[in-house]
């Protein structure tokens, strides 16, 4: 597909006659490695330095009352978004709360199973029997055994009443 330049170039070479052979024999001999022309390649940008540090920028005095009118409408309006969402967000925080105090609960109830069954263990009759035996705790004798009748002289350790 041809651009538009090298389409008007077909008709200028055609136009002149001498051109047209030079033309074409030059075409035909172009170098390989030389790029072909980019679009818009005429067209040149410059810059133009401009000072501006002499000009002074005047007061707007309406513009700070609408500084701090955008100011109080964004404060408020984000306000009212936090008054809306407050008590979705405390729900949800609360449910958290409730599950994690759910989870503990039953860690303490499965803390508290597995201490009864160590007492249950520890207070066997069987148990006590063995640890009574290997530690030498044998029941006494009936003659062994001595029954103390208090004295009713109004001690409060005894609080026996006298007969």
């Amino acid at each position: 597909m041809a651009t538009q330049a090298t389409f008007y170039d077909r008709f200028e070479a055609a136009a002149e006659p001498g051109l047209g052979a030079q033309h074409s024999a030059r075409r035909g001999k172009a170098d390989p490695y030389r790029l072909r022309p980019l679009p818009n390649e005429d067209i040149y940008f410059y810059r133009k330095a401009i000072d501006n540090s002499r000009v002074v920028r005047q007061a707007d005095p309406q513009a700070r009352a609408r500084c701090w009118r955008w100011i109080a409408t964004t404060s408020a309006g984000t306000l009212l978004l936090l008054a809306l969402l407050w008590p979705n967000v405390y729900g949800m925080l609360a449910g958290y709360q409730i599950e994690s105090l759910k989870d503990k609960q039953q860690s303490f109830l499965a803390e508290r199973a597995e201490l009864e069954v160590a007492e249950a263990r520890l207070l066997s009759p069987e148990r006590l029997e063995k640890m009574a035996q290997t530690q030498e705790f044998i029941d006494p004798a009936p003659e062994q055994v001595v029954f103390l009748h208090p004295q009713a002289d109004g001690s409060l350790a005894l609080n026996a009443p006298s007969k």
